[in-house]
């Protein structure tokens, strides 16, 4: 057996304990023991886990979203009720099929305000340029019978007949019998 001098005896100690440290180093990390075991490593744990997280927040967002669009539709509904409860009580809402002489069929909107109603077509004109002036879109609607009426603000909402009807009650060519005219 050859002999060994001390300086190499020492190299080949430190290359030995060199190497069995970078085979501990290899044996013990988690994505060596995952790889031999078939399992993901670590690289790939953490792309899954931002591909969930991406999905969680995509859920949160569609679910504010769709809560959002409730709320939404619960405060329309509560707008709705409390114009309609307010012109009911006020007398100030009228079926277009309780009145006879309107001809339903005629009314482009569901919601319209009765300004005024004139005998005169000439009478129910200049009340109507009144109220486009003042910046409402008004229209003469003939009744049966030969009267004439103004309809201003004409709408398919209720909510926003109620806010067009005190807008024009605010107007000084507002009668104190201004109405809204409802087709139903």
């Amino acid at each position: 057996m050859p002999q060994w001098s001390p300086a190499h005896r020492a190299s080949k100690k430190t290359l030995t304990i060199l190497s069995a440290a970078l085979l501990l180093l290899c044996v013990s990390s988690c994505d060596f023991f995952r790889t031999l075991a078939g399992r993901p490593g670590s690289e790939q744990i953490l792309q899954k886990r931002e591909l969930i997280e991406r999905a969680e927040a995509c859920r949160d967002s569609i679910e504010r979203a769709r809560l959002d669009s409730v709320a939404r539709s619960e405060r329309y509904v509560a707008d709705s009720l409390y114009a309609m409860d307010t012109l009911m009580r006020s007398g100030r809402l009228r079926k277009a099929s309780a009145i006879k002489s309107v001809p339903r069929k005629n009314l482009k909107h569901r919601y319209n305000i009765v300004a005024g109603a004139f005998s005169q077509p000439a009478n129910a004109e200049r009340l109507a340029g009144r109220f486009r002036s003042a910046g409402f879109e008004a229209e003469l609607f003939g009744y049966y019978g030969g009267m004439n009426a103004v309809l201003v603000a004409p709408c398919d909402r209720i909510t926003d007949a109620l806010e067009s009807y005190r807008a024009v009650m605010k107007l000084p060519s507002a009668a104190a019998q201004t109405w809204i005219l409802v087709n139903e």
